[in-house]
């Protein structure tokens, strides 16, 4: 008998302060009906055997290039995702999404290619899915995944970023700093692509976020865990998220998707000390070889920018892990009151316009009280 996973999605994205227009794109997609679901007004919720794909896409490339290519890109990763065959492994899948991404990288860059004034844009992107019992995430540029269990947030993805590059060969956190926002690879810049590949063991109950760096540059992991934590619902975390990187300045779009897993198929944690780990996956390799808890695609894009190997400790760990404090957030938001800006455009058709309230003008405040708090305690 197919054991089914019980599954709770919210989704938004909003332009922030400073951009007068958002190239960030997302979608939430229902694997067993072939169907994209509306996240944002309200919580989508199901009992499920394939369950959900998430893709968050974070635009580069100008006014218009950045927005097509986001939006492009996670719809060709659709697109290629719901005609795949239902798999239960998840090697396969990884296999699966690596190939949809690099599909998607195709595409975007012939668009570009052909259309002279979308020439150099490209995308980030952060794509999931559960099979059996594990989250696959595959992974190109700096948006994030991060996965809640026992009263902890880990990042279990890896950074394609020069300052995660600088930190692992040894250099400072001001120097990594000042490197500023560069990726190492972006989809659809050049003919190929290499995603990053992570396979985590799920329990139940665990929250997983995806996100773009206009959420995770601004909110740092501490804050994040807050807002991730119960007792606020999926719709309420992803609200929280949105209007906490607005109130710390909002200077680049935001998107999160939050998603909670449950159901029998999923074993419950063991203990307190039964954590998500990150694992990449090798597709050029087989069983437990194929995975390490150190990135080589960061390794490999490290070295092509003259970031010796040897410079390079074995292990390129991620941001680490957060406990998380109880929530001082002690408000309930309306699920339909999203702070989402009213933008024009192809990647924005399938967002809602919420309008200013005197709960964001609440909310804005005590977020950013409780991010200074977190902030100035580290």
């Amino acid at each position: 008998m197919t054991q089914l996973l019980d599954i709770a999605v919210a989704a938004a994205s909003d332009v922030g302060q400073v951009r007068d227009h958002n190239e960030d794109s997302f979608l939430v997609g229902d694997l067993d009906h072939g169907t994209l679901v509306d996240a944002v007004a309200r919580p989508w919720r199901a009992t499920a055997e394939r369950g959900v794909l998430l893709v968050v896409c974070d635009g580069m490339g100008g006014v218009e290039g950045g927005e097509v290519a986001s939006d492009l890109a996670a719809q060709v990763i659709w697109r290629e995702m719901k005609a795949t065959p239902a798999t239960r492994d998840p090697e396969v899948f990884a296999r699966l999404l690596r190939r949809a991404t690099r599909v998607a990288n195709h595409d975007v860059h012939a668009m570009a290619k052909r259309e002279p004034g979308l020439k150099g844009m490209g995308t980030t992107v952060s794509a999931a899915g559960v099979v059996g019992d594990r989250l696959v995430i595959a992974t190109v540029g700096d948006s994030r995944a991060y996965v809640q269990r026992n009263n902890t947030l880990v990042q279990v993805t890896q950074d394609q970023s020069l300052s995660s590059a600088l930190l692992a060969a040894g250099h400072d956190e001001i120097e990594a700093a000042n490197a500023g926002s560069a990726i190492l690879q972006a989809l659809g810049v050049g003919d190929d692509v290499e995603p990053s590949l992570s396979i985590i063991e799920l329990r139940r109950g665990d929250r997983v976020l995806l996100c773009s760096d206009g959420l995770h540059g601004l909110v740092g992991d501490p804050a994040l865990a807050i807002l991730m934590a119960e007792p606020h619902t999926v719709g309420e975390s992803t609200m929280l998220l949105i209007t906490a990187a607005r109130a710390a300045g909002g200077s680049d779009n935001i998107t999160a998707i939050v998603l909670d897993v449950g159901g029998d198929r999923l074993a419950a944690p063991r203990d307190d000390a039964d954590l998500p780990t990150f694992r990449e996956f090798d597709p050029q390799k087989e069983g437990d070889p194929a995975l390490t808890d150190t990135s080589y695609v960061a390794r490999r894009l490290a070295a092509r920018i003259g970031l010796p190997s040897q410079s390079i400790p074995p292990s390129i760990p991620v941001t680490g892990q957060h406990a998380i404090m109880v929530s001082r957030v002690g408000i309930r938001l309306p699920e339909t009151a999203l702070p989402i800006e009213d933008v024009e455009g192809p990647a924005r058709r399938h967002l809602k316009t919420g309008a200013t309230s005197a709960w964001l003008v609440g909310a804005v405040a005590v977020v950013a009280c409780v991010i200074a708090w977190v902030l100035g305690g580290r």
